[in-house]
């Protein structure tokens, strides 16, 4: 009869099973070191691509932003056109067009600002990988076009007012006198919005990236308003009243004025 032995197990020590236990314990520190190296080099390809993708939509920006502000004065230079032509018929009705002191024109020439790359980075968490700076930046600059583009919906709205006598007659010459006072009142409010939105792409032109552009006067003409500030500056007596009314309402700040650093 053959005599049938279980096979020996084999003897493991503390020291075989330390062993053990330090090699699965490199292999789990390898393989997530692995891991993260390739995770740390697609956020970098990811900050990489974003970052051209905002810096080639900035550079658009930017020459949208010139061509607006060209854009922004020669509308300010038509808007006073049309109310000189308004006003002269108001006080000269029956006018033919030849004899007028202009041409009527409604300028919308704006362009929105691009900003797809950034609504893309917005969307994901590429921003929060880019340095907080670099971050604030981009916010601050993609904050003042937009800004400034809301600020430009308004005026449209009002020249589509301003244009409503197009649906019977293109022909300025014929407009009555009603409709003459409401195109007047139409077109001056036309300009003080568009005035608005100028000053708000003065602003933006104090960015180095988007300078130069006109000084802030330049950008508001036709409102005599620096003829106006310097007249009143020079008429102290007047101007003494106006400087007692504006520092007794900035009496009521209780944080005072602001401390230069």
């Amino acid at each position: 009869m053959l005599d049938v032995h279980p096979p020996h197990a084999p003897s493991y020590t503390w020291k075989d099973f330390f062993i053990h236990l330090a090699t699965i314990t490199i292999g789990l520190l390898i393989a997530i070191s692995l891991e993260q190296s390739v995770e740390a080099v697609h956020h970098r390809q990811e900050v990489r691509e974003t970052r051209a993708a905002l810096q080639e939509e900035h550079q658009e920006n930017i020459k949208r932003f010139h061509r607006n502000v060209r854009s922004h004065l020669r509308a300010l230079a038509q808007l006073h056109s049309n109310l000189r032509v308004y006003m002269y018929l108001r006080d000269h009705p029956g006018t033919p067009e030849a004899k007028l002191p202009g041409a009527v024109r409604w300028p919308l020439f704006e362009e929105e600002p691009v900003k797809a790359a950034w609504s893309t980075a917005e969307r994901t968490n590429v921003l929060a990988l880019m340095p907080a700076a670099e971050v604030r930046k981009f916010t601050a600059d993609y904050f003042q076009l937009d800004y400034a583009w809301q600020l430009y919906q308004p005026v449209i709205t009002v020249m589509a007012r301003c244009v409503t006598y197009y649906t019977h007659t293109s022909d300025v010459s014929s407009l009555s006198p009603a409709e003459l006072a409401q195109v007047i009142d139409c077109t001056e409010q036309a300009q003080s919005l568009q005035t608005i939105y100028g000053d708000q792409l003065s602003q933006i032109g104090k960015n180095k990236d988007y300078a130069p552009v006109p000084s802030w006067w330049q950008m508001i003409p036709f409102f005599q308003m620096e003829e106006s500030t310097k007249r009143a500056e020079t008429n102290h007596e007047a101007y003494s009243q106006t400087e007692r009314d504006i520092d007794s309402a900035l009496a009521a700040d209780p944080a005072g004025p602001p401390k230069d650093h």
